[in-house]
C-alpha cells in the first residue's frame, strides 16, 4: 500500500445510490452547465462569468471546433470490442487483442461495470486509423489549450507552467486516449463512481448518463450537439485548492443503461491529460508551486480511492 499524503488526501465522500437509466430524470436532474467556445488561446464563455462558474462546477461544455470531426471516434468506440467481419469497419475492429506497448494500456474488461475500454497512449497512436489518431491530436490540443486558458485566468506565471505540468503546456506530459463501450446485456452499474487524476479530460459523449457530485447534489451532466464535455483532474485541484479561486475535481460516474434490440449500446471517448508519472503533484501558495508529492503515488492514491458501496456486487 502507497503511503498517502496527508497534504493530498480526502476525506469519504458519501454519495446516494447510483440510479437507473430510468430514473434519471427525476432522481439525477441536469446540471446546467457554461457553455464557451476556443478562440486562439482564449475561451470565450457565454455568460460573462461562466470561467469561474465553470472552474467551481468542474465541468462545461466546449464547441467543437470548425475542421474537428469526432465521427471517426464514434466509429471507433462502437466498434473496438468487435472481431473482425470482413467489410469496411474491419480497420475498427479486434483491438481486444491487440498488444499495447507500455503500462496500462489495451483492453480492459472492468469485471463490476458494463464499461470496457480500449487506453492508448500518444506514442502508440500509430496502432489506431489515422483519422482516429487526427482527431485525438485535435481533442488534446483543445485540452492543453484548456489548461492554458485557466493558469492564465488564475494568474499563474508562464514561466511556471512547463514545470507545474511536467512538460504538458508545451504539449508533453502524458497524452492518453480511452474509448469506452457500455455493454447494455451485462446487469452492472455502467461506470463506477471515480475522480481523474490529471489535469483536464475532454470527453465525446452523445447520450445522458454521466452523474457528477457538484456543489453537494448529485446530477446529470448531458451532452449538447456540437460541443465535448470538458472536467477538470485532481492534480488542478491540488495545484490551485490555497488560490482564491480554486477548481473543482468532482467525482462521476456512468448509470447502467439498459438496450431494446437492435439499438446500440451507449459509447464515449475521452482524451487524458496528465503529467508524467515521473513527474510532481504542485501546490500553488506564497507565489510559488510547492512539490507535496510524486504523481505516481498520487495516482495510486486517487485509484485506490472508492466513491460508492461494493459489498453487494
Amino acid at each position: 500500500m502507497t503511503a498517502h499524503h496527508s497534504s493530498t488526501t480526502r476525506p469519504p465522500v458519501d454519495l446516494p445510490r447510483m440510479p437507473s437509466e430510468q430514473e434519471l430524470s427525476a432522481d439525477c436532474p441536469p446540471i446546467p452547465l457554461q457553455r464557451c467556445r476556443l478562440s486562439g488561446e482564449e475561451l470565450l464563455f457565454d455568460c460573462p462569468d461562466g470561467f469561474d462558474r465553470a472552474l467551481a462546477q468542474g465541468f462545461f461544455l466546449i464547441e467543437v471546433p470548425d475542421g474537428t470531426d469526432p465521427a471517426p471516434g464514434d466509429r471507433f468506440a462502437s466498434h473496438f470490442h468487435e472481431d473482425r467481419a470482413g467489410d469496411a469497419l474491419d480497420g475498427y475492429r479486434g483491438y481486444r487483442d491487440i498488444e499495447v506497448p507500455g503500462p496500462y494500456q489495451g483492453y480492459f474488461d472492468r469485471e463490476h461495470d458494463q464499461w470496457e475500454n480500449f487506453y492508448v497512449e500518444k506514442t502508440n497512436w500509430g496502432l489506431l486509423p489515422a483519422e482516429v489518431a487526427t482527431l485525438g491530436e485535435q481533442m488534446t490540443g483543445m485540452g492543453i489549450a484548456v489548461l492554458r486558458a485557466v493558469f492564465r485566468h488564475l494568474a499563474i506565471p508562464p514561466g511556471l507552467w512547463s514545470r507545474i505540468s511536467n512538460g504538458l503546456t508545451d504539449n508533453g506530459g502524458h497524452q492518453m486516449l480511452a474509448f469506452n463501450h457500455f455493454r447494455s446485456a451485462k446487469p452492472a452499474r455502467g461506470a463506477k463512481f471515480h475522480r481523474d487524476s490529471g489535469w483536464v479530460t475532454v470527453l465525446r459523449s452523445v447520450e445522458p448518463g454521466l452523474l457528477a457530485l457538484v456543489e453537494g447534489r448529485l446530477g446529470a451532466i448531458d451532452p449538447r450537439p456540437g460541443h465535448f464535455i470538458v472536467n477538470f483532474g485532481s492534480s488542478l485541484e491540488v495545484l490551485t485548492e490555497r488560490l482564491p479561486r480554486p477548481v473543482r475535481a468532482n467525482v462521476h460516474g456512468v448509470v447502467s443503461t439498459r438496450r431494446a434490440p437492435g439499438r446500440p449500446d451507449r459509447f464515449s471517448y475521452v482524451t487524458f491529460l496528465d503529467s508524467a508519472l515521473d513527474g510532481s503533484v504542485y501546490r500553488f501558495e506564497d507565489g510559488e508551486p510547492r512539490r507535496v508529492q510524486s504523481v505516481a503515488d498520487f495516482a495510486t492514491q486517487e485509484v485506490e480511492r472508492t466513491y460508492d458501496d461494493t459489498s453487494a456486487l
